[in-house]
């Protein structure tokens, strides 16, 4: 089992992808860790825009970069 924590709010598949690709049988996505720095939508939708989009203080590519790195982090772990 792990738990994963982070400060921002990640649309669900950016969470879905981190438990997907997780080496664990059980794993919980948590946001909103220790404050909150805005919205992590994934890469394809800042073409659509839309609020969470507009509002978001992060690049293009951010939650898949956060992805990796989180799934590196829990293969490290395992």
């Amino acid at each position: 089992m792990a738990f994963v924590g982070f400060n921002v709010e990640m649309l669900t598949e950016v969470g879905m992808a981190i438990k997907a690709g997780s080496p664990f049988k059980y794993t919980f996505v948590i946001t909103h860790c220790n404050g909150y720095s805005g919205y992590l939508p994934p890469a394809h939708l800042y073409k659509e825009g839309g609020y969470e989009v507009n509002s978001s203080p992060f690049e293009i590519g951010s939650a898949e970069i956060v992805v990796k790195r989180a799934l590196r982090m829990l293969y490290d772990l395992e």
